[in-house]
């Protein structure tokens, strides 16, 4: 009687160590991982060198729906929404003239990631929205600082920013590569 018992003890206490393993690896957050033929470095640590193969696969795809538009959309994100599947993904945006930025925040082992999935108007690499950015910011500052300027030198102002930030959108869109610009922005 002992014996089984302690049979049944032992038994009781190996299977309640192996469901309390699985459970710990179902519970656990999935590392971002990298793959041998995506361009990353090896000597990259595996957090790092998975966050730059998803924000290659978000730029790539952001591109792609630019320049195919709106019906390839699907088509051009399926290996980036492949390749988050495993995660659980908090959608972030920040909401900021002229530049607003979409980001997929991931939660990992190694702690939060986010991906730039895109910025507005169809701008994809922070470099473009820098550009963008720059652009209207000096254009809206460009007879003195806007805070200070009276309503009407305001309104121009305001007009003359959006010329400049559209003017530079479509530079983009046509595939003009802009230098980077000298001096601060606004939103990026």
């Amino acid at each position: 009687m002992i014996a089984g018992a302690l049979a049944l003890l032992i038994g009781g206490r190996m299977v309640l160590r192996y469901l309390d393993k699985q459970a710990s690896e179902a519970s656990r957050v999935p590392v971002l991982a990298t793959y041998p033929d995506d361009g990353i470095d090896p000597a990259m640590p595996a957090s790092k060198a998975g966050e730059a193969r998803l924000q290659a696969l978000a730029t790539g795809a952001c591109r792609c729906s630019r320049e195919r538009g709106g019906a390839s959309e699907e088509a051009c994100w399926q290996d980036y929404k492949a390749a988050i599947e495993p995660f659980t993904i908090n959608g972030v945006a920040n909401l900021c003239a002229p530049i607003s930025t979409e980001l997929d925040c991931i939660a990992t082992d190694a702690g939060e990631k986010c991906i730039v999935t895109s910025y507005s108007n169809g701008i994809c690499t922070a470099e473009e929205a820098d550009a963008a950015d720059h652009a209207y910011t000096q254009a809206l500052n460009a007879e003195g600082e806007f805070s200070t300027l009276g309503e009407v030198a305001a309104v121009r102002a305001n007009e003359r920013a959006g010329a400049a930030f559209r003017d530079v959108v479509e530079r983009i869109r046509r595939g003009e590569r802009l230098a980077a610009p000298l001096g601060p922005g606004g939103c990026t």
